[in-house]
């Protein structure tokens, strides 16, 4: 298999407030494999390695999109890049098309003309109504700026209290954000090691199936029982192995998927070769078998 991968974009942009996971990242760079020599698409095969990314701490990490082959290891295939910048701080219009600089700079100097003319003509209209107002004796100017200085003390203390609780709240949610991930990032690993673990002991076991029928075919009536005893084994191991992949994964996803059906693949061919009458049978159930699967 020689997978050949497309996307349409290598860096992403989010906030510290968003959340992140491999399904997104292939979902925004709009990933697709194919294996360039039959033409089979694989994308539904495509991982994400998230293991240097820090959700929600500013800063731009490194992500590889790997594929998980026909022998059940990952062949690493692109990198992208994540950027995280601080949420709250404008950048969100990053995500979407903003004015250049020049253009920014352009409607600046455009505007400060017209500015600039009206506000001579706009001061010397106040001050010759200014001094058309016969002056007023200035009464309980004590009162009114304490009042003033009392309404704007209450509203300071409001603003406080509420930015505090604000703020607050976006940290408890960071923090659970973040928790959830680092329980994801821990998942995954732990089911990347059981499959490393199963394909291995798959690995051993074809192997006893192949040595067993090739004892069986040297000698048919000596090696009979033998075989037979070999199969049995091979059986149990499997139905062991099947066991320990339920109790260890969440029985969903790409890996819990692919070992399952090699698991019963095997099985299936297995069984098929305990029924057999004669060495080239089971010889013949071996060769159809396909471990790929």
């Amino acid at each position: 298999m020689k997978p050949e991968l497309t996307i349409t974009k290598d860096l992403i942009t989010i906030d510290t407030k968003s959340a992140l996971n491999g399904e997104d990242i292939l979902h925004l760079t709009n990933a697709h494999a194919i294996d360039d020599r039959t033409g089979q698409d694989l994308t539904s095969k495509l991982l994400v390695n998230m293991a240097d990314v820090k959700i929600g701490q500013v800063g731009i990490y490194d992500a590889n999109i790997s594929i998980l082959d026909e022998n059940g290891n990952l062949q690493p295939l692109r990198q992208i890049a994540i950027k995280i910048v601080a949420a709250g701080n404008g950048n969100e219009q990053d995500y979407f098309s903003q004015p250049t600089r020049r253009q920014t700079q352009s409607t600046q100097q455009q505007a400060t003309p017209k500015y600039a003319q009206q506000q001579p003509a706009q001061n010397l209209q106040q001050e010759q109504m200014d001094a058309k107002k016969p002056r007023k004796k200035k009464k309980h100017w004590g009162k009114k700026i304490f009042y003033v200085i009392l309404g704007l003390l209450a509203i300071y203390l409001v603003w406080t209290g509420i930015s505090y609780h604000q703020t607050r709240q976006q940290v408890d949610d960071q923090g659970r954000q973040i928790g959830e991930l680092q329980r994801k990032n821990d998942s995954l690993g732990d089911q990347l090691d059981t499959a490393n673990t199963q394909i291995k002991e798959l690995r051993q076991n074809y192997k006893t199936t192949k040595d067993a029928v090739k004892n069986y075919k040297k000698d048919e009536e000596g090696y009979r029982q033998q075989y037979l005893s070999q199969m049995q084994q091979v059986s149990q191991s499997l139905a062991s192995l099947k066991q320990q992949l339920d109790n260890q994964t969440q029985q969903s996803g790409l890996i819990y998927s692919i070992l399952n059906g090699r698991l019963d693949n095997l099985q299936t061919t297995v069984n098929q070769m305990l029924s057999v009458q004669s060495a080239d049978q089971a010889q013949n159930v071996l060769n159809n078998y396909k471990w790929y699967k």
